[in-house]
């Protein structure tokens, strides 16, 4: 029992570690779908749904809700290919 509090605290702080992280990869994946749409060959509405996906994401980013922002930006990149 003497441990709980121990392991709350670790798990607190690993939380706080890793949200920062998604912050700092949202921006990176986004740009790089932006760049492979630059390049890609879509119909128009593929394309529009992809811009789309990646605006969505950088409005979730900025608006700190990292979780959202990723799965967007990996829906978009595995729209246009990208694993």
């Amino acid at each position: 029992m003497k441990k709980l509090p121990t392991l709350l605290a670790a798990l607190w702080l690993s939380a706080l570690t890793v949200q920062p992280v998604f912050a700092r990869t949202c921006p990176k994946l986004i740009k790089e779908g932006r760049d492979l749409l630059a390049h890609a060959k879509f119909s128009k509405a593929d394309a529009d749904k992809i811009r789309t996906l990646l605006d969505d994401s950088e409005k979730a980013h900025e608006s700190g809700d990292h979780n959202t922002s990723m799965k967007k930006a990996r829906e978009a990149l595995s729209l246009l290919g990208k694993k």
